[in-house]
C-alpha cells in the first residue's frame, strides 16, 4: 500500500510535482528578468536625458546605477538557461523511460523469420580465385580506362591546356 502523501500515480513513473515546480521557477525567473529590464530601460532613459545620446554597453557598465542591474540580469539569464536545460533533460529521460521496450523490440525484430537460415539444403560452394593483378596489367585487360585518371601510366604530361587560356593558368600557378 502506497501512502497518499507521496503523490505518485500509477500512470507515470515520476511525480508531476517536479515538472510544475520547474515551470513555476522558470516563470518566476522570467518575471525577475522583466523587472530588471524595466529598471535598465529607465536607467537608459535617464542617461539619454542627461547626456543627450543613447549609451552603449561599456558606458552602462561604467555607470554605478546600472552595473548591479547588468550583473543581476546575467545571473538570472544563466539561472533560466540552467532550469530550461534541466527541464529538457528530464523530459527526454521521461520519454525514454515511457517508451514501451516490448513494442520497440517487436518492431526491431519484425523481419526476422522463426527458422534457422543455416538449416536446409545448403552446401558450401568453393569460390574461384585469381591471382592479384598489378595496376598496369589490370589496365591492359580493361582498355576503356587507358588515358584517363584511373590509368596508372597517366601523368602530368598527359594533361593539355588550351593555348588561349594557358597564360591565365600560368599567372595563377606562378609560372609553373
Amino acid at each position: 500500500m502506497i501512502p497518499k502523501h507521496l503523490n505518485i500515480k500509477t500512470s507515470s513513473p515520476f511525480p508531476t510535482r517536479q515538472n510544475t515546480e520547474r515551470k513555476t521557477k522558470m516563470t518566476n525567473v522570467l518575471e525577475k528578468i522583466k523587472k530588471v529590464d524595466q529598471h535598465l530601460s529607465r536607467a537608459v532613459a535617464q542617461y539619454r536625458a542627461k547626456h543627450n545620446k543613447t549609451p552603449n554597453e561599456l558606458e552602462l557598465q561604467q555607470d554605478s546605477a546600472t552595473t548591479p542591474l547588468i550583473s543581476q540580469r546575467k545571473r538570472l539569464v544563466k539561472q533560466y538557461n540552467y532550469i530550461k536545460q534541466e527541464s529538457q533533460y528530464a523530459e527526454k529521460t521521461y520519454k525514454t523511460i515511457r517508451d514501451d521496450p516490448i513494442k520497440r523490440a517487436q518492431r526491431s525484430f519484425s523481419g526476422i523469420r522463426n527458422q534457422n537460415p543455416l538449416d536446409g539444403n545448403r552446401e558450401y560452394v568453393n569460390t574461384f580465385s585469381m591471382p592479384a593483378l598489378s595496376p598496369i596489367r589490370r589496365i591492359g585487360n580493361n582498355t576503356n580506362k587507358q588515358g584517363t585518371l584511373w590509368d596508372p601510366r597517366f601523368n602530368h604530361g598527359d594533361v593539355t591546356v588550351d593555348p588561349k587560356i594557358a597564360r591565365y593558368y600560368k599567372r595563377l600557378s606562378g609560372g609553373y
